[in-house]
């Protein structure tokens, strides 16, 4: 079906400059057969997204950049005239699921890519009933695209790009915001349709993808492109955070009191929760898709009201008013992009405080990147990695953050753990969304559960 290289593509380093930074490259011929299920590994920012683009054809014939060599689809290539032919042949499902949203209804979105393509009425029924259960559609068609949590997000663009029978499918971080139980169902799916279609799926859970990979691709950290199984990486003193160090803070207090939140009032997302964090407690709250859990982290940012309830910050002189509570608080947004507002990666920093070598910590956090890009151009997990050390760097006493871990390798993952540790013998309260056990069990946090409308804490 593929057949990618011998090729290199290569990127302006920034806007400014006419130079060429080599991206990613194999000296080899690759096959990816018909109706193979082919798992794509390599750490965060290696290019692994950048490799499904050039299989779609969206690099290059929307994105700057020099390819070099062949990268074909059933002998023809993937880009120019052959791109429009393979729309429908090849469906891709990015990273971020958002930016495939179209329409502000959940049962417009889902039947926009069956339109696009002429199905009749009768033929798009009849895919939503097939598709309804595997996906969970019936909860999410009444809903508006924007109170949508990644995970429904990510369902649901997923639905709408099966109900269109593609011979191939590039599915780019599928899991990253899917609970346990719906990844678990989308394992069991990807398994069910395994020899009926192509697949190439970048995922980091390799423990349970990788026992029914047909091939493994790897792009190593310099961006070369090989078959089979990398040896696992190594953690150096480089990736480590032993030099960091944040100020101890003073006493502070946050208090959940009886909050109360519904989009719809014949469906309340949670009834009188409540809950106190104190200084140096990091507590993590888990749940399924849709359950509320980023709601209720936006309503403690303020930047949504309860419908009942209050949020109470006390420090060593008292409660503040609510007015001075932004001061306080820092969020890592669940989409990195919501944190940027500048042309650089460097210029992001124009407000944050100096006290921390910031070359060093951004030459830790996004390795080799060169700092005059664009910070739109990053990978996913770099973005995320860039957002979270945006945030920290503001010296806020209480951190939120909204699934940190995602698009992360293990040395990118492990960075974060010493992030938190350090921040949290500084004193920081720090909330976190998030569904990757490891990760939550490296950081000795307090677990709790948003299910049936309550926070419920979970047993150790």
């Amino acid at each position: 079906m593929f057949h990618i290289g011998p090729f290199s593509y290569s990127f302006k380093k920034n806007v400014q400059s006419d130079s060429l930074v080599r991206k990613i490259y194999s000296d080899d011929q690759i096959l990816i057969l018909d109706k193979e299920l082919v798992v794509m590994t390599g750490p965060s920012g290696a290019g692994k997204s950048t490799l499904l683009q050039l299989l779609k054809g969206i690099i290059p014939e929307y994105s700057a950049g020099d390819l070099i060599g062949e990268i074909t689809y059933q002998s023809n290539p993937v880009a120019g005239s052959y791109f429009k032919k393979n729309l429908k042949r090849i469906l891709f499902l990015f990273q971020n699921p958002y930016s495939q949203l179209i329409y502000p209804q959940v049962e417009e979105e889902f039947f926009f890519s069956m339109e696009n393509f002429n199905f009749t009425r009768q033929e798009m029924d009849q895919k939503k009933e097939e598709l309804k259960e595997l996906f969970d559609l019936d909860c999410l068609m009444d809903k508006n695209s924007k109170e949508l949590s990644n995970g429904e997000c990510q369902r649901l663009v997923l639905a709408s790009l099966m109900g269109t029978d593609p011979e191939v499918l590039l599915l780019d971080e599928p899991t990253a915001f899917l609970d346990p139980k719906a990844r678990l169902r989308f394992y069991k799916w990807i398994k069910s349709i395994k020899g009926t279609k192509t697949i190439v799926i970048v995922d980091h859970h390799l423990d349970e993808i990788i026992p029914f990979a047909d091939k493994i691709i790897h792009i190593s950290g310099e961006g070369r492109v090989t078959t089979g199984m990398p040896l696992p990486p190594s953690i150096s003193e480089n990736t480590s955070l032993k030099n960091f160090s944040i100020s101890q803070q003073n006493e502070i207090e946050l208090a959940i009191n009886n909050l109360s939140f519904h989009y719809s009032q014949h469906k309340p997302l949670f009834r009188d929760i409540s809950l106190k964090i104190l200084s140096g407690e990091v507590v993590v709250i888990k749940g399924e898709n849709g359950k509320g859990k980023s709601t209720l982290f936006k309503i403690v940012a303020g930047l949504l009201r309860p419908v009942h309830g209050k949020i109470q910050i006390k420090n060593s002189r008292g409660v503040l008013p609510v007015k001075k509570h932004l001061k306080e608080i820092g969020f890592i947004f669940q989409n990195p992009e919501s944190h940027f507002f500048y042309d650089t990666i460097l210029e992001e920093f124009k407000h944050v405080s100096k006290s921390e070598d910031i070359q060093s910590l951004l030459k830790l956090f996004l390795r080799d990147v060169d700092c005059s890009r664009s910070p739109f151009l990053l990978s996913e997990g770099e973005k995320r990695r860039l957002s979270i050390l945006i945030t920290i760097l503001q010296n806020k006493n209480i951190l939120l953050y909204d699934e940190p871990t995602f698009g992360q390798d293990e040395i990118s993952k492990n960075l974060i753990v010493d992030i938190i540790m350090n921040l949290k013998k500084a004193g920081k309260i720090q909330l976190i969304i998030s569904h990757d056990e490891a990760f939550i069990k490296s950081i000795g946090a307090f677990s709790y559960s948003l299910e049936n409308e309550q926070l419920v804490r979970v047993k150790e």
